[in-house]
């Protein structure tokens, strides 16, 4: 018995053959390999050793003293396959990592930063925060740290702390939490964090305000929606705000608005993405013509 890449092989050797057709006149080398739960594809080759130890064919002399010596080569071809009992698969638990760091956020075991952001103090990691943004990682730990001891205080400007601490949440956990504050819309919430994000180079946290603001697209956050697509290279909800704008009924409404006429001009190239979407529109000439006179 003998173990090949996990598996136990065996070679079963038969002096007078494995069957009674073989009448004693022949031997039998069969090669076994022991698998749970799938067959395993391999190749192998049985070869005789002569007197010197080298292989060797029949016609050789490879006896000696009644006794021969077998070689036997085994490749497994592949076993990436094998199947893992359905019971196991059903058994092993969901990842839970994210709800761990989650839980090491709230509870605030072993943090060593602080940060202050408009009169609120929030605490973390600066492992987990240099792990998961090279901004971080460049503040907390780079040449240009003020401070290099246990104890840390950031101050953060230009951010609302309802932002900065969905920004946390996201960081320790991958995900976007329900953001509310009474005083600030969740558009403008979103578009916050959207600044943050790339602020903090924090890509995954800003798809996922992407997808939010897209849902949230109408006639009245419009404006302010493509305003921030653009202005933070967001492309994604750019196009969406295009495609909205492009519907006729849409595209009279909007041109209306002055805010509207004002981004066309502040952003030329909008112009050009709209008329890639809806070159035939009445409405959209009529945009052109009002821009051409400065109206």
């Amino acid at each position: 018995m003998f173990n090949i890449s996990g598996y136990d092989c065996e070679i079963r050797y038969y002096p007078r053959g494995c069957t009674k057709e073989c009448k004693g006149e022949f031997i039998g080398l069969y090669l076994a390999i022991h698998c749970n739960y799938k067959n395993v594809t391999a190749s192998f080759a049985f070869g005789l050793l002569d007197l010197y130890g080298n292989l060797s064919d029949l016609e050789a002399y490879y006896m000696r003293n009644d006794f021969f010596t077998v070689a036997c080569s085994v490749t497994i071809i592949s076993d990436s396959c094998k199947e893992v009992p359905k019971s196991f698969i059903t058994g092993i638990r969901p990842c839970s990592l994210n709800e761990h760091f989650g839980e090491l956020l709230e509870r605030k075991d072993g943090a060593d930063v602080t940060f202050q952001v408009e009169g609120e103090i929030f605490t973390a990691h600066r492992l987990v925060l240099a792990a998961r943004s090279v901004v971080f990682k460049a503040e907390l730990f780079g040449p240009v740290a003020e401070i290099q001891t246990k104890s840390m205080m950031i101050r953060i400007e230009n951010m609302a702390p309802v932002v900065f601490k969905a920004m946390l949440h996201f960081i320790y956990t991958d995900s976007l939490s329900d953001i509310y504050d009474e005083n600030i819309s969740l558009v403008v919430l979103l578009q916050d964090l959207i600044a943050a994000a790339d602020r903090y180079v924090l890509d995954g946290l800003k798809e996922r305000c992407e997808e939010r603001l897209i849902r949230n697209i109408s006639l009245n956050t419009f404006t302010s929606i493509l305003t921030c697509a653009e202005e933070h290279d967001c492309n994604q909800l750019r196009d969406f705000c295009l495609d909205f704008a492009s519907e006729p009924k849409n595209l009279v409404r909007l041109t209306l608005k002055e805010e509207y006429i004002q981004l066309m001009q502040t952003y030329p190239s909008l112009l050009d993405g709209l008329r890639k979407c809806t070159e035939s529109s009445s409405a959209f000439q009529d945009l052109i013509k009002m821009r051409q006179r400065g109206d």
